[in-house]
C-alpha cells in the first residue's frame, strides 16, 4: 500500500466530508478501505451530511487565514483573527455606550423639561435613541454573523407552505393530506 502525503489525505478527507464512500475513496487511490475508516473516526472526519457546517468552517479559515498548514503561519492567523474580531467587540461596546448615554440625555431632559419646546426635543432626542438603538441592533448583529462571532444558532429556517392542504399524521403513521 503506497504512503500517502498530508495533502493527499486532505483532499480524501475533503472528499469523504463531501459525501463520497470509503469504498469509492479507497479504489480512487488505491488505499485500503480499512485504512481510510481508521483515520477517518481517529480525525473525526464528516460523513457528507454535515456538508453545509463544513463548508461555513472551510470559508471562515480562508477569510481568517487559517486555513494554511504552516504552524507559525497558522498561529499568527489566529492572533489576527482575534484581534481583529476584539476590535469588533470592543467597537460594539463603544457603539452601545453611545446610545445607553442619548437615551438617558433623552430621559434627563425629559424629567427637567418645563416648557412644550424643551418636551417635544426630549422626546424627539428619546426617539432617536429608540431608532439608534433598533438600527445598531441589526447591524452589529449583521457584522457578528459576518465575521463569525456568533454560532450557527441563527440559521435559516425554510418553510415550506403548500396551497392544496396539510399533511396530518394518520391512524397508519403515514402522511394524509387534509
Amino acid at each position: 500500500m503506497p504512503r500517502l502525503s498530508r495533502d493527499t489525505w486532505a483532499q480524501i478527507r475533503a472528499e469523504r466530508e463531501a459525501g463520497l464512500s470509503f469504498g469509492l475513496l479507497a479504489s480512487r487511490y488505491g488505499i485500503d478501505k480499512a485504512a481510510i475508516v481508521r483515520r477517518a473516526k481517529a480525525e473525526g472526519w464528516g460523513d457528507g451530511t454535515d456538508v453545509a457546517e463544513l463548508v461555513r468552517r472551510k470559508a471562515m479559515a480562508q477569510v481568517t487565514g487559517t486555513a494554511v498548514t504552516d504552524p507559525e503561519k497558522r498561529a499568527a492567523a489566529i492572533d489576527a483573527a482575534a484581534e481583529l474580531a476584539a476590535d469588533v467587540i470592543r467597537r460594539h461596546q463603544a457603539e452601545t455606550r453611545e446610545v445607553y448615554e442619548l437615551l438617558w440625555r433623552g430621559l434627563e431632559a425629559s424629567q427637567a423639561a418645563e416648557t412644550l419646546d424643551e418636551k417635544r426635543l426630549a422626546f424627539e432626542t428619546l426617539k432617536a435613541a429608540k431608532i439608534s438603538s433598533e438600527t445598531l441592533a441589526n447591524l452589529q448583529r449583521m457584522e457578528r454573523v459576518s465575521y463569525g462571532l456568533d454560532d450557527a444558532t441563527g440559521k435559516t429556517e425554510i418553510v415550506i407552505e403548500r396551497s392544496y392542504g396539510v399533511m396530518e399524521t394518520g391512524a397508519n403513521g403515514a402522511g394524509e393530506l387534509l
